[in-house]
Parts: C-alpha cells; structure tokens; sequence
C-alpha cells in the first residue's frame, strides 16, 4: 500500500503541473519522497515510484515550445534532444524528435540528429541517421562522440574502431574514447584503446590519460614512458613541447617531480607550478620557480616530500629544499634567467612566486623587471597575493613603495603608464588605502590631457572612470563619466557591479545615453541583484529593459535564482517573460541562442535531475536480476533490461521480467517483431515449466502481455482456457486476468473477477484512461479501501487533465 500512496501522490503531482501549479507538484513529490525514505520494503520499487511521479515536475509543452521556435534546424534539434535525453534520463518517453524527418536535413543536420537521439537514448534510430550521412567517416565520428556523451563508451569504440574510416579522424575518435575510458577508471581498456591510435600526439594523450587511470604506480611509471617516447615523435615542435609540458604535469599530479622539475621552458613551468599550487604544494611550486632542478636522487625526494613552508617540515630538509638548485644558486643567477623572459611572462613568474608563499623573492623578481608598465603590474598583484595570503602589512609596504616610484615618473603622453597607475590604484582600494588611491588616479587624471591620440585618450578616461568608481570615489568618478565623450558611464556601471555596488551602478545607468549600453548595463545589475539574492529588486529591473535581448538574458538570471529558491511557479512565469523578449530578438544568433538557454533554465524548474538520480538510486539498490530488470525498464534502457532478464533464474520472475520488457517496448512503438521476440522468449520460458499451479500463474502474466503488446486473438483464447480450467486461481494470477480483461476493454468482466481493491483499482484507472470518466469516477468511490480509492480518484483526475497513458514506461500496477 506505501507504493500505492507514492503513485497516488505521483498522479496528483502531474495534475497539478500541467495545470501549471509546479510549487504544488513539487510539494506532492517532497512528500512522497519522504515517505519512501521511511520505506521498510522493496527499495528499488518505491523509488522507481517516486521517480515516476517526480517525472512529471516538468513545464514540458512550454519547454518543447522555446525549441520548435529555434530558427537554425541543428541548434533547435540539440534543444529537443537536450528535453529528450532529459526526459529519458528520468524515465519518461517522448515523441519531441520525432516530428524531424531525415530526408529534410543537411549533413550537419543529420549528425545533429544522430546524437539527440543517442542523448535520447534511441540508438536504432540515431544508427539509421548517421548512416545516411553523405560524407561516412565524418557521419560515424560524429555517432561516435555523441556516444561519449552519453557514457557508452563500449559502443563508441566499436564504431570509431571499424565505421570511421578516415586515419586522422579515426585517432582522434579513438583518443575522445580513450580519455573517456580513463576518466571512467577503466585504464585497462583505455590503454587497449590508445594500441590503435598511430598519430603520435592523438596516442601520447591517450596513453597519458590511461596512465594516470591506473591504479598500479609501476604500471603508470612505464605508460607514462611510452607516452613520452610518442611525444618525440611528434614532428610539429609547438605540439611536441606541449605535450612534453604535459607529462611533466602527469608526472606532479602522479607525485613524481624528478621529470617535472626538469622542464626547460618557463612557461611549462609557470603552467606546472600552478598546478603544484592548486593542490596545495606550495614548496614544490616554489623550488620549480626558483630554478631549483634536482643534482641527485637523495635532492628530488626531498622535493618530493617537502610540505607548505609554514609546516612543521624539519629546518634541514628546508635547508636542502633551498639549497637543490643549480649549481649558480643566488637570487642574480634566477633574476638573470627571468631577465631574458617576455615581459608579460616575466610578470607571470613573479605573480606565481608570490602565489607560492614566496612574496619576498617574488618582490625581487619583480623589481628586477625592466619594463615600467609591467613593473608596477607585477608588484600591484604580488600586494594583492599578500593579502590573501594574510600578510597586509607585507602587502601595504610593496604598495607604498610601487606608488612612490610611479608618482616619480613623469609619464607624459604615457597611457601604459596610466594604465599602471590604475592597477595600483585598485589594489591600493583593495587594501582598503583609498586615499593613496586617489592620490595616484589624481595624477592618472592629470596625465589623461598629456596624450597625444584622441582614442588613447577616450581609453584613459573610461579606464580612470572605472577606477574610480572601485576605489568608492564615486563624486570624482561621476564628474568624469558625465563630462566626456564616448560616454564612460558603461565602464563605470560595470566596475560598481564588479565590486559588488548594485545599487550605486543602477542609479548610474539612467546616465548612458546609448539605449543599447543602456539595457545591457541594467541586465549586469539585474544579474547581480539575483546573484546575491535580491530577488524582487532584480525582477523589477529586469522587467523594465528597453531592449528584448538584455531583458531576455536578465529574466534568464533572475528566472534560475527564483528556481534555485525553490520558487517554481515564479520562475516559470518569469521564463515565460524570457521567451516572450527572445522571439522578439532580431539577431538570429542571439535569438537561438536565448531560446536554447531558456530551454535549460525551463528543464531546470522542474525535478527530472531528481527523478534521474533517483533511478540511479534504485538500479544502486537491485540486488537481483529481476529487481535490476524492473529499474532498467523504469529508466528506459530496454535492451539491457532484455539481457538481464534473461540471466533471471525463477522462471515465474523470468517470464513476468520478459513480460515486462515486452510491453514496454509497445509503449514505445517498437517494431513489432522486436516486441514477438521477447515474448517468445518469455513463452519459452513458461513452456518449460511442469508445476500446474505455476503453469496456472505464467499464462495469466502471458495473457496481460499479450494484451498489452496488441495480440488481442491469444489473450483472450488463454483467459478463456484459465477460467474454464479452475473456478479457484492464485491472487496474482487473478489481478494478471483482470488486467488483461481491462486492456481489451472488457470492464465488466475484469470486475467480476476480483475482489482485491487494489486490482479493481487498476481496472478502473485503465477505464478512466479511454475516457469513461462518469463511469470510472463513480466505481473509485465504491472502493472498500483509502488508499487504492485515492490512487483511482488521483489517476481518473490525470487522466481528465491529459489523455492517454502515464508519462512513465512502466504501468502503474
């Protein structure tokens, strides 16, 4: 009976969700979720139950909607199979591709339809496509990734392997195959994947990947050899030291830095030190930036081993860690080799030093920059890393002395000098020291009348502008913004919104005369009151945006934080404002565009991610062959429920898991024959069985499928000879009859068979689905029980609402 509650509310859900009430349905389906978590029975049957009902949490019409309204045909067929591959994931069919004929499309169109219907989870259908694709090799790779995507990755390498013809293109399918194997864990295969590949970059990155997939260090050690004897083998040079660069990451990530430390170039090593950073291994950062290379085994392991620098690492390991340089170790022999950097990079290393925790050495570095400009940038961000890295003090001191060296400079005619100016202005803001900050955008300001180009000069007030406005002198800033030409205001709106002031960038934007600039700003603003959750305010400014594109994107904003506040009737409104802007969009990129995230933020309101994962949930819970069969037709994957019921041992659950594979796929329209041959299978099964009264119970659950499947001629002539046979049969062979009598629409007689609510339940419900209302309704209300009455009640109430049978595959008995 808790599964019986779960459906009813379930039923109720998507009653209250096409009748646009998603706060409601979603309410309907919390409950019924909490029901089933206090659920003593059969987990993987309540939560397919639940999953059903919380399906039908969806504005699907309004949804397929926005995508048929997409102009370009491969962007509107990725938006059907995104509502399609969503709508599959959680259990629902759906006839959205079905409308798209092939013989219609370009090649492009074909391969966009091949992969929606493989994110849809029709893979016969999405074979045809991609077989009639002109151009075949390019038809099958693309098949192939869409198979990626949609994680059947055995599928996938089968085609890139032998229907992708093309050399060049069939390794790099593979090599999309192989990441994906290994991002699976299944290094093995993915290593037996990369054999294939003969393109030396495609295989060094296959073999890469399979490599850190891999378990077994040994193992790794060696693959990541070969991957590095491939990669010399690249013949472009740019391509050869990318990958070089990145095996040398492998290495670090595998905690091998003996190889990595030895990277030649200072980019690859800036790249490797910030992955370093990124997992917390400062000290290793450090050392790769300070020139520091390994001279022996004994150097490389304690590099290896060193921790944080503010750790409690022993003094002389720290010792050895600074001292395992090259042989020229002092701070002149590093500042030589940065010296003869690009500047941009030099300033990369520097920035990267401080990132490490090494903010002294990055000051000298950075002094040691030649180059004006990307002095004072350099020393403007390694005050910002000393910040964060909680030594303001250190910060203010490297600040006090840039600024004091940049108001030294006269910086006539200079606008990288401006530029300059301004960077330590916003870290000097940062630092919370405004008045210096105002000191030094004084004398940017004073500078900006010295520049000789007009356009410099337009650059220089929109950036002073925009400084201003960070640094909170917004009296200045608004004097600047409102006396020149091009009008800065947009730059100045943008750079309030960046720091957070909202409100001060909206009382700004009644200034910028373009009306263009003008809406976008506002949807900037818009965006951002959602973003920290003034909802209201967000609205009211997102509805008053002159122009649909910026109005569009700003209700998109403000329609997913309302969905995010679980607001669902709110946001739906507010996406039907969305879509109402977006087809007014004349640009057709942008139009598309808005459209296709609307369909996004539309799946979003409703709880299919739910309904997914708890399908997931309930294959998780199967513990044997029939139960997974169950989850498996629930989510839609026939064939492998197909080959799972065949591994089913009892030969009562056997049949009855055939049985319902069988009329799953006539749900789904099926070809026929594919629909006979599991029920051949299933009447295979029961021919060999020699229990009477188990014989009794398997031509009942025949005769339902085959009700069901269309071969009225068979059901009938076996209800007629179980009824004959015995006066007496077994409860669940009885309900199986009523629900065969009740699909041929034979009422009556399916009620006089039972007695059992429940079953006379589901009578009625299928009464009520072909549109005897009055009757069905009337026959809900004799039902002795609560519970089996309120399911009917609940399910004669949907089927009024929406004609035809559940949204889910799987019937509600």
């Amino acid at each position: 009976m808790l599964e019986t509650s779960i459906r009813t509310l379930g039923a109720s859900a998507e009653v209250m969700a096409l009748k646009g009430d998603l706060d409601g349905a979603a309410d309907a389906m919390d409950r019924a979720l909490r029901i089933a978590q206090d659920a003593t029975g059969p987990q993987e049957r309540i939560l397919i139950a639940v999953a059903a009902g919380m399906a039908t949490v969806c504005p699907l019409q309004q949804a397929l909607r926005a995508a048929n309204a997409i102009k370009r045909v491969e962007d509107r067929i990725g938006a059907l199979g995104s509502v399609a591959a969503a709508l599959s994931r959680a259990g629902r069919t759906t006839e959205a591709l079905a409308p798209i004929t092939e013989a219609e499309l370009s090649p492009t169109g074909l391969r966009a339809l091949a992969e929606a219907l493989v994110m849809a989870g029709d893979i016969d259908r999405a074979v045809t496509v991609a077989g009639r694709d002109p151009d075949p090799s390019w038809g099958w790779d693309a098949f192939a990734r869409a198979l990626v995507r949609a994680g059947r990755l055995d599928q996938a390498y089968a085609t890139a392997l032998f229907l992708v013809t093309d050399r060049p293109r069939r390794d790099i399918a593979l090599l999309v195959v192989a990441e994906a194997l290994a991002a699976s864990r299944r290094g093995d295969q993915a290593v037996e994947v990369a054999e294939h590949i003969a393109d030396p970059s495609c295989r060094t990155q296959a073999l890469r990947a399979a490599a850190l997939a891999l378990d077994d260090p040994d193992r790794t050690a060696a693959l990541l050899r070969r991957a590095e004897t491939a990669a010399r083998a690249i013949p472009n040079p740019g391509t050869r030291q990318a990958e070089l660069r990145a095996l040398a990451l492998a290495c670090a990530e595998r905690g091998d830095l003996t190889r990595a430390l030895t990277t030649p170039d200072w980019a690859g090593r800036i790249t490797l030190a910030r992955q370093l950073l990124h997992s917390g291994r400062k000290a290793q950062a450090a050392a790769l930036l300070d020139h520091a290379q390994p001279r022996d085994a004994d150097d490389a392991a304690t590099l290896h081993n060193a921790q944080d620098p503010d750790s409690d690492m022993h003094a002389g390991d720290a010792a050895t860690l600074r001292n395992a340089q090259t042989p020229d170790v002092s701070l002149a022999a590093v500042l030589g080799d940065v010296r003869a950097l690009d500047g941009g990079l030099q300033v990369d290393v520097a920035v990267t030093m401080a990132q490490a925790g090494r903010i002294d050495r990055a000051v000298a570095l950075a002094r040691a920059i030649a180059d004006r400009f990307r002095r004072e940038q350099a020393l403007a961000r390694i005050a910002r890393s000393a910040i964060e890295a909680g030594r303001p003090e250190r910060a203010g001191e490297i600040l006090d002395e840039a600024a004091a060296a940049a108001l030294a400079v006269d910086g006539t005619d200079d606008i990288r000098h401006i530029r300059g100016l301004a960077e330590l202005a916003d870290a000097l803001a940062h630092a919370g020291r405004r008045e210096q900050a105002g000191e030094l955008l004084r004398r940017a300001e004073l500078l900006v009348h010295t520049l000789y180009e007009e356009q410099e000069r337009f650059e220089a007030w929109r950036l002073l502008a925009a400084a201003l406005g960070r640094a909170g002198l917004l009296d200045r800033a608004d004097v600047i913004a409102a006396a020149r030409w091009p009008s800065p205001w947009p730059d100045l709106v943008r750079a309030l919104c960046d720091i957070g002031a909202y409100d001060d960038a909206y009382e700004r934007t009644p200034s910028i005369p373009d009306p263009g600039q003008r809406s976008w700003a506002l949807q900037r603003v818009a965006a951002g009151h959602a973003q920290a959750g003034r909802l209201d305010q967000a609205e009211s400014i997102a509805l008053a945006i002159e122009e649909a594109a910026p109005r569009a994107e700003a209700l998109l904003s403000v329609a997913k934080a309302r969905t995010r506040s679980g607001q669902l009737n709110h946001a739906v409104a507010l996406l039907r404002d969305a879509e109402t802007a977006a087809r007014s969009v004349t640009s057709s990129r942008d139009h598309d565009r808005l459209l296709r995230e609307l369909v996004d933020a539309l799946l979003a309101t409703g709880r299919l991610d739910q309904a997914a994962e708890l399908l997931a949930q309930a294959e998780a819970a199967a513990h044997t062959p029939a139960a997974l069969a169950a989850v498996l037709i629930a989510s839609g994957q026939l064939d492998r429920a197909f080959r799972t019921a065949l591994d089913v041992r009892d030969t009562l659950e056997q049949c009855g898991a055939l049985s319902s594979v069988a009329e799953a796929l006539a749900a789904t329209d099926a070809p026929p024959g594919r629909v006979s041959q599991v029920l051949l299978h299933a009447d295979a099964t029961a021919a060999q069985a020699t229990d009477p009264a188990l014989r009794v119970r398997l031509r009942a659950r025949l005769s339902r499928a085959w009700a069901a499947t269309g071969d009225t001629h068979r059901a009938e002539r076996t209800i007629d000879e179980l009824l004959a046979e015995s006066a007496s049969l077994p409860p669940q062979a009885t309900a199986d009859l009523a629900q065969a009598l009740s699909t041929l629409g034979q009422y009556d007689r399916a009620l006089a068979l039972t007695t059992d609510p429940q079953t006379a339940a589901t009578v009625i419900i299928t009464m009520a689905r072909t549109g005897e209302f009055t009757r069905a309704t009337d026959l809900a209300h004799t039902l002795p029980t609560p519970q089996p009455r309120e399911w009917a009640l609940a399910e004669i109430s949907r089927a009024m609402t929406v004609p035809g049978p559940p949204t889910g595959r799987t019937s509600p008995s």
